[in-house]
């Protein structure tokens, strides 16, 4: 989630395993954890100048950064350090970034370019539209298949490829393109372990789960009448559950298995943009952009209930607060 608002955000983002989210300001960049919320690395602007994206890779020292000045660069911060130690500059401006621990996948207008991590050298590249959101789902699992999915040519339809292929110095195979939706996609994502993918078109009524082996749907999942613009789905780390926030101010949460689980109460009025994880089987967090911070918790019985508000731009540094 990229754009700049009067709160200086211009980007949040959550890590692989969501216990962490990244912060980039027009002042910076900001890293906190998510249980308890506690600030871990702050960069001034004299530091980095207005960061636009920032990438996580787990819990590591590694930060992937997009400054404002060098919107076609990406570069490797050693956080303990607070050191760059590897940059790569491309052709047309960086659109998204999403890692695991050993790539990193950078959207480009019209390619997505897979990067192996530390040394930020080449090993696969999608062609994708450049008329598309600038998509990206990689699954993050270590132990589980390196799948990247991303829109393909085709309205509504996404391209899977693995990419451990070119690692192991074969060529690349031809992505799989997958039917998703009769609308163009607004939201993708991946389960850890890449055996699911979730997908919502820009109608925006359901969430549709597919089978990334056998590319079948799995389940439809409810998420209103309305037409929204969804901003974010996320599975849990064992790809159990599901959820996802969009303009209507509201966060979904339900069982991957296709029954419905919980509706919470508005994080914030929309159409403030919001990004969601979970934090544990029982609670899930949102972030908006406005430096607000919402933890959501729900029980077996269908019951869900705000059980934390923060401003997180108010969490570490007084001198630097954001009003």
């Amino acid at each position: 989630m990229a754009r700049r608002r009067s709160s200086g955000i211009t980007s949040l983002g959550f890590n692989q395993d969501q216990g962490c989210f990244t912060c980039c300001l027009t002042s910076g960049l900001r890293v906190y954890n998510v249980d308890p919320l506690v600030e871990k690395a702050h960069y001034s602007k004299e530091e980095l100048g207005e960061v636009t994206l920032c990438e996580m890779v787990f819990r590591s020292n590694w930060l992937l950064v997009v400054r404002a000045r060098r919107p076609c660069s990406v570069m490797l911060l050693d956080d303990q350090q607070r050191a760059f130690r590897a940059e790569v500059l491309f052709k047309s401006p960086i659109r998204a970034l999403r890692a695991r621990k050993d790539k990193v996948a950078v959207v480009l207008t019209s390619s997505i370019q897979v990067l192996s991590l530390p040394s930020l050298a080449r090993v696969a590249l999608l062609r994708t539209p450049a008329t598309a959101r600038p998509l990206c789902a990689l699954a993050t699992d270590p132990n589980a298949l390196q799948l990247l999915a991303a829109p393909a040519h085709r309205k509504g339809s996404l391209q899977l490829l693995d990419v451990s292929r070119a690692v192991k110095g074969a060529a690349s195979s031809s992505p799989a393109v997958v039917g998703c939706h009769q609308t163009d996609l607004v939201c993708i994502s991946l389960s850890a372990n890449g055996a699911k993918l979730a997908t919502a078109s820009e109608r925006g009524t359901i969430i549709r789960l597919w089978d990334t082996t056998t590319k079948h749907m799995l389940h439809e999942l409810r998420r209103g009448s309305d037409y929204a613009d969804v901003y974010c789905i996320k599975f849990n780390w064992s790809g159990s559950l599901v959820c996802c926030v969009s303009d209507k101010g509201t966060l979904h949460v339900w069982l991957a298995r296709g029954s419905y689980a919980h509706v919470c109460a508005a994080p914030a009025a929309p159409p403030l943009r919001a990004l969601c994880a979970f934090s544990d089987d029982a609670s899930a967090v949102v972030i908006c952009e406005d430096g607000t911070f919402h933890k959501f918790t729900f029980s077996a019985e269908g019951n869900c209930h705000r059980s934390d508000f923060e401003y997180f731009l108010q969490v570490g540094d007084d001198d630097e607060f954001l009003h």
